[in-house]
């Protein structure tokens, strides 16, 4: 009885999928998947060539209903297989061909390597430097002798912490020398030394970005670390204390580079393109341009790329004539993401913007359709966004972290209209500081003050209490149980409420034999001919 219930489940659920699902929507759910599966990737591609295999040779076998059940089936074995490619593109990255025998066998030691910076350097609590190298050199030392091996291109990257040197940007040629450890090395801040300004792109950035710094710490004066962190990315300067309050607070999205920084960008573009260029198309295009300018500047970062690879794939949806829906554009942008930037696509960054885009998309309007009786429309949509991200994001930070923060509901709904003011000023102050440097007296007082608000905020979402669920598995999976279980009743409710019509409308029908006749109004009489 059991096995059938299920089964019965199982085919109502893939019947559902059947018709609103789209094979991109299923490409990407096999994509994380497989993701979440892990592994070295082999048991993924297996899967993934074999079973799409079989369903693409009987597609040309079946009728059209059948057809497009393959073709669904031959998606989600498709993003198994890329799930595969990119564990195993990660598992080749994480150790360089022949160093660990080399190692091992010869009794040699890694003492320096030369690469180039794939990301800018970052700054850590304690303020140290974070340096993620591509590795093109190694030098071994023995006994008596040393050893170099040099290769035409990357062959693997290494994580590099060092003291609190300068600050590095992507693309500069580095070395590393007296290097100590194992899984990640260390290297005094004088023993890690520029060998050059790397190629002619990552020196335009470089100079670009620092006269945008230069220019914003202008304009925002004390409060120039938040506004350098929230539009460049750049969180230096940013006190500890102060990044501790938006993680206790729950709002550590709100501080991360995200959609949200995209968006004002492009707000702010079109706004000035519409007195230029009359055509909407020149304006979104134009709005995009300066979206992955953005991007450029303060760095890929995968929520970054996620926002603008949906705004991308949305512009040459239009230009075709073929608007897709917007869970489409974030399946686009998974699968883009895998391919273009495989090392990054399962980081904790990459799960919590992809996871709270989801919730945002699936649950935030039928939650506004819920509050909207209740709460003015403007304090039902925010309220509605931040459950819904709060929704998505809920099983990532119990699985990873253990904890679950449900003040943050409150303390992001909150603080984000403050940010959002606060990114606005800066981001015009910043541009017009370059050209006005007088601005600076009037944006700065402001800026100071919106952050003082936004500490008074964050500083009464952290005095909540949290969930701490412990390190145990067993409690961890159980309250994922309960999320998804609550998470069902934000569709479970408009059903039920549905159903209740229809049993209403059907004992009116039972009673009033005019009802059930059909004639509910002369307006709605069939005309007859």
């Amino acid at each position: 009885m059991v096995v059938a219930c299920v089964r019965l489940r199982v085919r109502i659920l893939w019947r559902i999928i059947e018709r609103r699902a789209t094979p991109m929507c299923l490409a990407a759910l096999g994509l994380w998947v497989g993701l979440a599966c892990g592994g070295g990737g082999a048991l993924q591609l297996g899967l993934g060539v074999v079973l799409g295999a079989s369903a693409l040779s009987w597609v040309e076998l079946r009728s059209m209903a059948v057809k497009r059940r393959l073709i669904l089936l031959g998606a989600l074995c498709a993003g198994c297989a890329l799930s595969g490619g990119v564990l195993r593109f990660q598992a080749q990255q994480e150790v360089a061909p022949g160093v660990g025998t080399l190692t091992a066998v010869h009794g040699l030691h890694i003492d320096a390597f030369e690469g180039q910076l794939g990301i800018d350097s970052q700054t850590t609590a304690r303020k140290n430097r974070t340096l993620d190298v591509k590795v093109r050199a190694l030098e071994f030392s023995g006994l008596d002798f040393r050893v170099r091996c040099e290769w035409e291109r990357p062959i693997f990257s290494q994580f590099l912490l060092s003291g609190a040197g300068a600050k590095l940007s992507a693309g500069t040629m580095v070395r590393a020398e007296s290097l100590r450890g194992e899984d990640f090395f260390w290297a005094d801040a004088r023993d890690v030394k520029p060998l050059g300004g790397g190629t002619l792109f990552a020196r335009s950035r470089a100079v670009v970005a620092g006269g945008f710094a230069q220019s914003i710490a202008r304009a925002a004066g004390k409060a120039s670390p938040l506004a350098l962190a929230l539009l460049l990315g750049v969180k230096d300067e940013l006190d500890t204390d102060f990044k501790g309050l938006f993680q206790e607070a729950g709002c550590a999205h709100l501080l991360a580079l995200s959609g949200q920084h995209l968006s004002i960008i492009c707000a702010l573009v079109a706004l000035v393109g519409r007195r230029v260029a009359r055509k909407e198309r020149r304006v979104r295009r134009l709005s995009l341009g300066f979206a992955w300018l953005f991007v450029w500047l303060a760095g890929p970062s995968p929520s970054l790329l996620r926002a603008v690879f949906m705004l991308s794939v949305a512009e040459i949806g239009k230009t075709l004539d073929r608007p897709q829906p917007t869970f489409d554009l974030l399946s686009f942008a998974a699968i883009l993401l895998a391919l273009l930037a495989p090392s990054s696509i399962n980081s904790l960054s990459s799960m919590y913007s992809f996871s709270a885009m989801a919730g945002l998309i699936l649950f935030s309007p039928r939650l506004s359709d819920f509050l909207a009786p209740y709460l003015p429309t403007s304090i039902a949509q925010a309220f509605s966004a931040s459950i819904a991200a709060v929704c998505g994001t809920a099983m990532v930070s119990v699985l990873t972290f253990g904890t679950l923060i449900p003040a943050s509901v409150l303390s992001a709904t909150a603080a984000a209209p403050v940010m959002l003011a606060f990114m606005w000023i800066a981001l015009a102050g910043g541009l017009l500081a370059g050209i006005l440097p007088v601005i600076g007296y009037i944006t700065a007082p402001t800026l100071e003050f919106l952050q003082t608000v936004l500490t008074s905020v964050l500083a009464f979402g952290a005095s909540l209490p949290a969930l701490q669920l412990g390190s145990r598995l067993i409690w961890r999976v159980a309250a994922c149980a309960l999320i998804a279980l609550m998470i069902a009743l934000i569709y479970a409710v408009p059903w039920l409420r549905w159903r209740d019509s229809r049993r209403t409308m059907d004992m009116l029908d039972a009673r009033d034999s005019y009802l059930r006749s059909g004639r509910r109004s002369p307006l709605f009489e069939l005309q007859k001919e």
